[in-house]
């Protein structure tokens, strides 16, 4: 492999360069139609409802508990909810309106623009972020530089 992009949740070898492409940002999110159903005001901020169906992925079995500890939240007791395989199915079904999904900002930014999701709450850092892998640092003007700055001007320097 030449290059990879991968989440820093997972050591890879110490040799292997890396770069930082952006943080990654994570919140509640579900459809607009069902913000008064999944969530409330409290004082001049937005709210779960504590009866909020949370939906879970195996994937990312402690996303919720994560993101309350990161947003400074104090962690809740399991919530009834559902749990799927993968992220991308959580965030269909709350697009669906079946409940509450932790989104990743890159995952959800489109569905957030085209006005299928809200996240009421808005993004945290969760202390992770995607990372550019290679075998040594970029030549400039390499197609490796050329990458990266295309991949930057996409989302942003991190």
């Amino acid at each position: 492999i030449d290059l990879a992009i991968r989440r820093n949740d997972f050591q890879w070898p110490a040799e292997l360069y890396n770069q930082l492409l952006f943080e990654e940002r994570t919140g509640p999110v579900c459809p607009p139609g069902k913000v008064a159903h999944f969530f409330e005001p409290r004082g001049d901020v937005q709210a779960l409802r504590p009866t909020a169906p949370r939906l879970h992925t195996k994937t990312r079995p402690g996303a919720w508990l994560e993101w309350q500890q990161h947003a400074g939240m104090p962690a809740d007791e399991e919530v009834p909810g559902q749990t799927f395989e993968h992220f991308y199915f959580s965030l269909q079904a709350a697009v669906a309106g079946l409940g509450v999904a932790i989104g990743p900002y890159r995952q959800v930014c489109d569905d957030i623009e085209a006005g299928l999701l809200v996240a009421p709450l808005g993004f945290v850092p969760d202390g992770t972020g995607y990372h550019l892998l290679a075998p040594a640092p970029p030549e400039p003007g390499s197609p490796h530089d050329i990458l990266v700055n295309w991949l930057h001007s996409l989302v942003g320097a991190a």
